[in-house]
């Protein structure tokens, strides 16, 4: 096979970017990732990788500050298109300031190498192409009105100044949510204020939810969500009820629409695109319950019962996704085999 063009993938080691490594590589991409440094954890990713290309298609680059002037310079040398995928991720920090930070000046910063990057060339081999990882937790704010759908012009509008009325006493969660809507409103006002030429993409999924490419260790550092389906699969509590709960997307459509982005609009110069992500609203944590006990009899006695058949309370809100789901072009992976191969994925696993 030809080889494609070179994309930068940020935070390679994490859940949604090795997926998206892994897409790219079965497209013929080579890929060169960043990471903050050459752990066990990296060591393992590049292994299950290996799997994926012919062996000298990876290349990986340590950054240990994202948020530093010129942290990416580096990195950018030579690529045609970026994934920046890195980002800060915690519910459990009692100080928004550093996550705050490194969410939105990582984002600039990468920008900022990106921009003077395209002017050095041109033609085929330009920069032509940035998909930032965004969130659902940008797009969702709950103090929309009964029956809104929320779509691409939708906004958080809430987080962030919840974030800075509560400061340090505000919930994990509003770190999160207040850092992807920063990053992302940093994103597009860079592209606005700069008239970069290359095309601008944000993606906005749900929960993530499906196996990941490879566990980490420790096993509790999985990904937010897909570390729920875990615990629950564990033995482990089913968590309560959220607005944010009631959705999902596998991370394998997250990086295959990733590589459609960079198909469809990386030949289009100044294009601008930001997709809402989410496959099967409503679904609860019960479902997943539900689900794994049925799947996974032998377990029965390990997976809690909680309430069976309860479904999410009556939801007034709804998402629209169509936008992505043609990107895409087939049927988005369903609830119940994203559960199903996330559980089959952590047989074995060490429980740490």
């Amino acid at each position: 096979m030809a080889r494609k063009r070179l994309v930068l993938v940020t935070g390679i080691n994490g859940y949604i970017a090795a997926h998206t490594a892994a897409a790219l590589f079965k497209d013929g991409y080579a890929v060169r990732g960043t990471v903050r440094a050459r752990t066990a954890n990296v060591e393992n990713l590049v292994r299950k990788l290996n799997e994926y290309h012919d062996g000298d298609r990876l290349e990986l680059v340590e950054i240990p500050d994202i948020s530093a002037d010129g942290a990416f310079d580096r990195a950018v040398d030579g690529v045609q298109a970026i994934a920046h995928i890195a980002s800060p991720v915690s519910t459990t920090e009692t100080d928004p300031a550093p996550m705050m930070r490194a969410a939105v000046q990582g984002t600039t910063s990468l920008l900022s190498s990106a921009l003077v990057e395209a002017r050095k060339r041109s033609g085929k081999d330009a920069l032509k192409s940035v998909v930032f990882m965004s969130s659902m937790s940008a797009v969702f704010s709950p103090n929309r009105p009964a029956g809104h759908v929320f779509t691409e012009s939708d906004w958080n509008d809430v987080a962030e100044e919840e974030l800075r009325r509560l400061g340090t006493s505000a919930p994990g969660y509003t770190f999160h949510q207040a850092s992807k809507t920063a990053a992302e409103r940093a994103f597009w006002k860079y592209g606005k204020e700069t008239g970069v030429e290359f095309a601008m993409t944000s993606l906005c999924p749900a929960p993530v939810f499906g196996p990941p490419l490879y566990l980490p260790e420790p096993i509790s550092s999985l990904s937010i969500r897909i570390k729920e389906v875990y615990d629950i699969f564990e033995g482990g509590p089913i968590p309560e009820f959220s607005p944010i709960r009631s959705t999902f997307i596998d991370v394998r459509d997250v990086a295959e629409l990733v590589l459609r982005v960079f198909e469809q609009h990386g030949e289009q110069p100044g294009a601008r695109n930001r997709y809402v992500l989410t496959a099967q609203p409503p679904i609860s944590p019960q479902q997943i319950a539900d689900v794994l006990r049925e799947s996974f009899p032998e377990r029965r006695e390990k997976i809690g019962e909680g309430n069976p058949g309860e479904r999410y309370p009556r939801m007034t809100w709804k998402f629209d996704s169509s936008k992505a789901a043609s990107l895409l072009g087939r049927e988005w992976i369903g609830f119940r085999q994203s559960v199903v191969d996330s559980a089959k994925a952590f047989l074995g696993a060490k429980s740490v």
